[in-house]
């Protein structure tokens, strides 16, 4: 019976941690901004309106970590979401770090895009810096977006 009572438990505290963790949020910011985030996936993270940061954000996403295979085709369709990152970026997440992070992912988008007829060993590393880069604005994203919850 005891052994019973502790797996119930087990399954209850286990149920509440997954719950949490898929727990989704739909915030609104200072300028009417919505942006749906959960804390505990930083790729979850929607921001309505900013569709450079959407189509950027569902194309690196897709790509897998192992091969980061992508066609010239792709790379180059990039470019205007890219481009745009900090022209359309809302006012209520336009702080120092994001833009500088954003900066950081225009300078690895222009490395792979000038070096795409390199070697394709090169290529790859270069999307992986780039995918890198975005990780780190997604994740300054997610901690301006903290910021409005607490």
């Amino acid at each position: 019976m005891k052994t019973i009572k502790i797996l119930v438990v087990a399954a209850t505290v286990a149920f509440t941690s997954c719950n949490t963790k898929n727990e989704k949020t739909n915030i609104e910011l200072k300028d009417g901004t919505n942006v749906y985030y959960n804390a505990y996936a930083e790729t979850a993270l929607s921001i309505d309106g900013w569709n450079a940061f959407a189509d950027a954000n569902e194309t690196l996403l897709g790509l897998d970590k192992k091969s980061y295979e992508i066609s010239t085709e792709r790379i180059e369709n990039l470019d205007e979401s890219i481009t745009n990152l900090s022209g359309t970026i809302p006012a209520s997440l336009k702080t120092e770090e994001v833009l500088e992070d954003i900066s950081d992912v225009n300078e690895e988008y222009r490395k792979l895009v000038d070096e795409l007829n390199e070697p394709q060993k090169n290529i790859k590393q270069n999307i992986e810096e780039l995918v890198e880069k975005f990780d780190d604005l997604r994740e300054e994203l997610n901690e301006t977006v903290e910021d409005y919850v607490s």
